[in-house]
This record gives C-alpha cells, sequence and structure tokens, in this order.
C-alpha cells in the first residue's frame, strides 16, 4: 500500500485548532459564535461541498474521459464512510478529538466520523484555500498521481482547456509571473478608522481567493489578570499586518485589518 499524502496543517489559529478538534458533547448549549468563521457546524458544511468538489474535480480531469454516471459512482465509492474512517485513523487524527465521557461510541460513528473529517477540510479551506486540498485529495484517491494544477474555481482551471491528465497532470504554466506582494509598513494610526465591515472573515477569505496562506502568530507579555497581545498577520509567511490589544481577539482583527490596509484589498470602507 503507498503511503498517505502529507497531510496539510491548519497553522497559525489556536482557536481554529481547539474548535476543530472539539466534539459538540463538549460545547455549552447557546454558545456566541466565533466571529470568524461562525461554528464547526458550519464548517462542517462547507467542507462537505468542499471534499465533493475536490473529488468530483480530480475524476473530472482524468483522461480518457470518465462518462458521467462513471464520474458519479467513483466519486461515491471515493466518499464511502470506510475510507473517510482509513484516512483518519491513518492520520492519528480521531486520537486528537477531545470528547464527553460516555460519547466513545458517538463519535466513532459514520455519521460523526463524516463530520469531523469534513469540519478539517472546512477549516483548511478558509485558511489555506483549495490550492492546498486539491493536490491532497488528489493523491489520496490516486498515490501516484503528479499533481500540479490550479484552483478549480480560478479562471485558468475553467478554460475551454481542460488541464492534461494521462495517469498524472501536467502543470499549466501562467501566463504572466505573479507581481511581488507590496511591502508591509505598519499603518498610521488614521488606518484603524477601517470599519469593522473589514472583518477577519472577510480577510481570510479574500485571502483564499487570491491564493494566500494566512496565519496569525500571536505572543502574550505581561501579567495574567492583565495581558497585551501581539498578533501578526501572515501572507505566506510574510508580515502583512500587525495587531496590538488587550486580548487575542482584539488584536488579530486588527492584524488583519492592516494586512487589507497594506495589500490594497480594497477602500478603508
Amino acid at each position: 500500500m503507498s503511503a498517505l499524502p502529507t497531510l496539510p496543517k491548519i497553522e497559525g489559529d489556536v482557536d481554529l485548532l481547539l474548535d476543530v478538534f472539539t466534539h459538540h458533547s463538549l460545547r455549552f448549549g447557546g454558545a456566541p459564535m466565533n466571529d470568524d468563521y461562525g461554528d464547526t457546524e458550519r464548517l462542517a458544511e462547507l467542507g462537505a461541498k468542499v471534499f465533493d468538489l475536490a473529488v468530483t474535480f480530480h475524476l473530472y480531469s482524468k483522461k480518457p474521459f470518465l462518462r458521467a454516471h462513471d464520474i458519479a459512482e467513483q466519486r461515491m465509492q471515493t466518499m464511502a464512510d470506510k475510507n473517510l474512517e482509513s484516512w483518519l485513523d491513518a492520520y492519528g487524527l480521531k486520537n486528537k478529538l477531545r470528547y464527553a465521557p460516555g460519547e466513545a461510541e458517538s463519535v466513532n460513528s459514520p455519521d460523526e466520523i463524516r463530520k469531523f473529517f469534513n469540519t478539517y477540510i472546512g477549516a483548511l479551506y478558509i485558511r489555506n484555500g483549495m490550492q492546498a486540498i486539491q493536490p491532497w485529495i488528489s493523491r489520496l484517491i490516486d498515490p501516484d498521481t503528479d499533481v500540479a494544477m490550479s484552483d478549480p474555481s480560478s479562471p485558468a482551471a475553467s478554460s475551454t482547456q481542460s488541464p492534461s491528465y494521462a495517469q498524472s497532470w501536467s502543470p499549466v504554466p501562467p501566463s504572466n509571473p505573479p507581481p511581488p506582494l507590496p511591502s508591509f509598513t505598519p499603518s498610521s494610526p488614521g488606518s484603524s478608522l477601517v470599519s469593522s465591515l473589514v472583518s477577519l472573515a472577510l480577510v481570510n477569505q479574500t485571502a483564499a481567493q487570491k491564493g494566500f496562506q494566512v496565519t496569525y502568530p500571536a505572543e502574550q507579555a505581561g501579567p495574567p489578570h492583565q495581558p497585551t497581545w501581539t498578533v501578526r498577520c501572515c501572507l505566506n509567511g510574510q508580515d502583512r499586518g500587525l495587531g496590538i490589544g488587550k486580548s487575542q481577539k482584539i488584536a488579530k482583527e486588527e492584524a488583519a485589518r492592516q494586512a487589507w490596509v497594506s495589500m490594497g484589498w480594497g477602500p478603508l470602507m
């Protein structure tokens, strides 16, 4: 059996990681939604669609072409419960899931396993985008696949010319080199007037659509009862925003807004 492809990591967001690996049996009813992504129910719903898209696109791109009914049949086989459980076991993800005492049988049910898998994909999508998910899913389906492809939602992938696929995908060279990232300079006090309309979710979504991986390294200083948080917003590992606040959430939101300004992604709404 071929080795599994490397599992893409959800990096730079401790709150998101904790949510992904916390079963709903440990959550308090009526808890407020996270300002960025809501809750794991939303992530699971998103992840289910992303997983379906990744599998479908892989099968769609194979040559010789599969007929539509063959794509549907192979997609169903690929997304079977036994495969999801096997992948979670192989990556050791099930052992990381925290749940309430007495819930072991529940968390190992097919529905809960699928929900957990979809939640991970949903979280990965909002942080890393489709460019991290598609190669991973393709290699889960076919370990020998040589994947070099663009995001299925990108113009290159939606053009009339399909990617070459004959046991492997051939990379499509970009027509022009990507523009350099604009340099980041900590914003002036005026930029703090960026409205809350430029939310953390908007920054993360825009970054993912533009092919950037977003991380939020955070540092805490000061006494535990009165901490000062410093959070950096990094795009593809480069500092693009800096936030300082009395809570990690406040600092993170400010860092994201500064990144929005420094990248020139829109007006100061």
